[in-house]
């Protein structure tokens, strides 16, 4: 009678757990998406990139530029020249060039499919910009007019960003701290100059002194320098609209730093272009890699790149004061809103636990 009892037992036991199971699928099924998972295509993420950034281009259109109503002055100046446009004739390309994000290997391409000998690029590393202007010369805007309404031979416009705090603070690490020119070197100087009045700060304790002067401005220097500037803009932290005008642009492919091999790939899919022809140098890319990625020439690439620049950007970020981050923040923030990049979490820096940097975050990825 137990034996019977207890088969008993365990049969009612395991028919109300496979009824258990087949209710959880059911509402599993109710709820969940179906088909799992949902995966977008790349081609579906391109056009919610380009169709957010219309959106944000006709918002700035009606209300002005987060406020100012000022008019765009390249906007009725059909010889007004676009010193960051690239158009590659060959492939139908179209690129509007941005510093501190993977700019020198895209020139690098650009002249290799100019038909430019690599040595030759490798002899004039330090004017990039200046050889490939001997082959592609900067259009007017009437020309970028004419290229862009060419129906019969259509053009693929692009271009290339990251998170604009993360190429703030790489430009810092890269032009202030490791200047690979005299001119950044004097920049130091001008820097001091702008915050302090004087060519040097009031002596420091800190290590990194000389006679009890810093010998690098700090990011918190840098960046004071940079807000107090606003009408003379070096190109490596200038505002992604400012050089690109991407509203005229008007990109079909976003190329992200962040996801840069699948960007990247799509591009050349798309121009038609594979490794081993055209050109394409594919095996220049180990070369290349650190501008290739754009991380900070002095990092390693890949994820392992990308996690330290986050880390960096952070610790960098973490010595603003709150007024002088969100000073940063505004100078960027359509940079932000152009290209779906989120500020929340360099709010809860300053913020933590608070909802009001609720008001100031982007959209994801």
């Amino acid at each position: 009678v137990e034996d019977l009892n207890r088969e008993l037992t365990v049969g009612t036991v395991l028919r109300w757990s496979v009824a258990g199971l087949v209710v959880i699928c059911f509402i599993l099924l109710l709820v969940l998406p179906w088909p799992l998972p949902y995966v977008q295509s790349i081609e579906q993420i391109m056009q919610e990139r380009a169709n957010h950034l219309q959106e944000q281009c006709v918002t700035i259109r009606t209300l002005g530029n987060l406020g100012t109503t000022a008019p765009n002055p390249r906007s009725s100046r059909p010889n007004y020249l676009y010193f960051n446009y690239f158009y590659q004739p060959q492939h139908q390309l179209l690129w509007c060039s941005i510093s501190k994000v993977a700019s020198s290997s895209w020139m690098y391409q650009f002249n290799r499919w100019a038909g430019v000998p690599r040595e030759k690029i490798d002899s004039v590393a330090g004017d990039m910009k200046g050889l490939t202007r001997m082959y592609y010369p900067a259009p007017t805007r009437a020309e970028v007019e004419r290229i862009k309404r060419d129906g019969e031979s259509p053009v693929t416009r692009f271009l290339l960003v990251r998170d604009p705090l993360d190429r703030f603070v790489s430009a810092y690490e890269d032009l202030i701290v490791r200047p690979q020119s005299d001119n950044y070197r004097n920049l130091r100087r001008f820097i001091f100059r702008e915050v302090y009045g004087a060519d040097t700060p009031p002596p420091s304790t800190e290590n990194g002194t000389i006679g009890g002067f810093p010998v690098v401005p700090s990011f918190s220097d840098f960046t004071e320098f940079v807000l107090r500037r606003t009408n003379v803009l070096d190109p490596h932290w200038n505002t992604y609209y400012n050089l690109c005008d991407p509203c005229f642009l008007e990109p079909s492919v976003i190329i992200k730093l962040e996801t840069y091999d699948r960007d990247v790939a799509h591009l050349l899919r798309l121009a038609n272009i594979t490794s081993g022809t055209d050109n394409y140098d594919n095996a220049d890319e180990a070369r290349y890699e650190g501008h290739r990625l754009n991380v900070n020439h002095h990092r390693t690439s890949g994820d392992t790149a990308q996690r330290n620049a986050a880390a960096s950007t952070m610790s960098r970020l973490a010595e603003l004061t709150e007024a002088q981050f969100e000073r940063l923040y505004r100078r960027y923030e359509l940079d932000f809103r152009l290209f779906q990049y989120d500020a929340s979490h360099y709010f809860a820096l300053y913020r933590t636990g608070s909802s009001s940097s609720s008001s100031h975050v982007g959209q994801k990825l």
